[in-house]
Parts: C-alpha cells; sequence; structure tokens
C-alpha cells in the first residue's frame, strides 16, 4: 500500500513539473511573437509621425498668427458704435450727425473715421441740408467733415447734388467739392466739375465746364 502512495505522488510531482516547464516555453514563445508583431508596428508608427512632422508644424505657426494679440496702440484707439456726433459752428448752431461705427485713425490724432455718417446742417432761413456719405472724417482741430464715396447733398428746398468728395468746414460755415457733381431739383439736372457752397448766404455756385438741362415745363410757367 505505501508502494502504491509513493508512486502516484512520483507522477503527480512529475506532473506538475511538466505542465511548469510547459508554461514557461508558452510564455517564451509568446514574447518572441510580440516581439516580431510590435517591433514593425513601432516602426510604421515612427515613420508616420516623421511622415505628420510638417504638417503639425505648420499648423502650429498658422494657429499661432490666427490669434495674434491686437497691439497697445490699437487698443488705446477710440471705438464706438451707432454714434450720435454733435458739432457746433460758428454761429453757435448745433450740426447733428450719425454713424454705424466711429473710430479714431491713430491714438491722439483728434481725427475720427465715421462709417455711413448721416446728418442735418440747419439753414439761417430755417431750412436745411442733409448730407450722407459711406465714409467721412472729422478733424476735431479743424472741425472738418470730409465726405468719401459718393457724398450726398440734399436741400429741403428740393435739390440733391452727388459728388465723389466733399469737405464742410463748420468754423467757416463753408464747403466745397473739386470732383465732377451731378445735380437734380425743380427747375431740372445740371452736371459740373464740383462747387462752392456758402451756408450762411445760402448760396451754392457750381464750378469747372457745368452742363444745365432746365424742365420744359418749368420754362413754360
Amino acid at each position: 500500500m505505501e508502494n502504491k502512495k509513493d508512486i502516484d505522488a512520483y507522477f503527480a510531482v512529475t506532473g506538475l513539473n511538466k505542465t511548469n516547464r510547459m508554461s514557461k516555453e508558452d510564455k517564451r514563445a509568446r514574447l518572441i511573437k510580440l516581439i516580431e508583431i510590435a517591433f514593425p508596428s513601432l516602426a510604421a508608427l515612427l515613420l508616420g509621425l516623421l511622415i505628420l512632422m510638417p504638417s503639425f508644424k505648420e499648423t502650429k505657426d498658422t494657429f499661432e498668427l490666427d490669434i495674434t494679440l491686437p497691439k497697445k496702440s490699437e487698443l488705446e484707439k477710440l471705438h464706438m458704435e451707432q454714434s450720435d456726433l454733435t458739432i457746433t459752428d460758428k454761429n453757435n448752431k448745433v450740426n447733428h450727425f450719425t454713424a454705424d461705427n466711429l473710430d479714431e485713425t491713430s491714438p491722439g490724432s483728434k481725427v475720427v473715421k465715421l462709417t455711413n455718417p448721416k446728418g442735418y446742417i440747419p439753414s439761417g432761413d430755417k431750412e436745411n441740408y442733409k448730407i450722407e456719405a459711406p465714409v467721412g472724417y472729422y478733424n476735431q482741430n479743424a472741425n472738418t467733415l470730409t465726405l468719401e464715396q459718393t457724398a450726398v447733398l440734399k436741400y429741403s428746398a428740393g435739390m440733391t447734388a452727388k459728388t465723389e468728395k466733399l469737405s464742410y468746414d463748420f468754423g467757416k460755415n463753408y464747403g466745397e467739392s473739386t470732383t465732377p457733381t451731378h445735380g437734380e431739383g425743380y427747375l431740372g439736372t445740371l452736371d459740373s466739375q464740383g462747387f462752392k457752397f456758402y451756408k450762411d448766404q445760402n448760396l451754392m455756385i457750381f464750378t469747372g465746364k457745368t452742363h444745365i438741362v432746365i424742365d420744359e415745363k418749368q420754362l413754360k410757367g
């Protein structure tokens, strides 16, 4: 009986040792297989990174340009939206203007750019002139307003003049244009090379070559 137990114990130990040896061999085989798979994959990954590195660098540079912070001088500029502007002339009459945007051209320059300025200039005879343009510049030191990109001057009595550029001096109550001007009124139409406008005298003089077409109905009247 004792001999039988010894034999069973011997085979049990031998079987256990065999299992251990197989487990180590399996681990070694798996490790070798993993290395065979991992090294080519790692090489492919490194190659892909080398190919993509220039693209990453280019994207980074572009992003940095997009988030460039404004300069200090730009932050110091005056900016207002939906602005109201009142200007006093030499007779202490108030001229009122509105603009979509008001931007100082440079810090402390006292010159502001007006986007879509519109306003009224009261006349001495209780009439008024309406002026507007896509762009305007008001010089606070000189008290002058310059309208550009097709300025429109409308007289409340029934006359409209359009010109490329119009300047008005509130200190003198005087305006002028040296660009081609087209006018329309109840008498007819006219085209000239410019005009001069004296608000206190309620006088407008068309300068240069001037072509006038009078409505036939007005001549008969």
